[in-house]
């Protein structure tokens, strides 16, 4: 399933010689780093097998999602490789690449917005959060300290 994804990725962000602008470990480690994200947000335990293959099985929208994700952070690679690039000109020749980074941005947006409709479609409790905090509690106090005397170097915790 890795693969077909890879390949989905590889053949939808290419040029017009259909040479892939990212990557092919890219889209891979990319494919791999969503599983868990998308995981979290559909509140479902995919797991991703070393021969490519994700258990339990995806349906076809889980996999559209998958997809999505993924070609998000294609599109964070390819606004952060053109951002260096501006507008020159030479004689009567010129090129203008300086909106190229700016053009990433905004298909990089309007995927996050398709993804977070169809995450919140298939889950209705997605929130669409960049972090999920789950904080505890902890009081640090000082083991045998008496006022205006030099602390003891021992600690302990106290769970609240």
């Amino acid at each position: 399933m890795l693969t077909e994804l890879v390949a989905d990725i590889l053949a939808e962000f290419a040029d017009e010689d259909g040479t892939p602008q990212v990557p092919e470990l890219l889209a891979t480690r990319s494919a791999e780093r969503a599983i868990p994200l998308i995981s979290s947000d559909l509140a479902i335990a995919y797991v991703l097998a070393e021969d490519g293959t994700v258990t339990p099985s995806m349906p076809g929208h889980h996999r559209e999602l998958w997809a999505l994700r993924t070609k998000i952070m294609a599109c964070r690679f390819l606004r952060a490789q053109s951002a260096a690039r501006i507008n020159f000109s030479s004689g009567d020749k010129s090129m203008d690449r300086s909106k190229e980074c700016s053009n990433w941005a905004a298909l990089e947006k309007d995927l996050t917005a398709e993804y977070n409709a169809l995450a919140r479609a298939l889950n209705p409790t997605f929130d669409g959060s960049i972090m999920h905090l789950n904080l505890d509690v902890a009081r640090y106090t000082l083991k045998n300290h008496a006022p205006h005397n030099p602390p003891d170097p021992q600690y302990y915790c106290e769970e609240e």
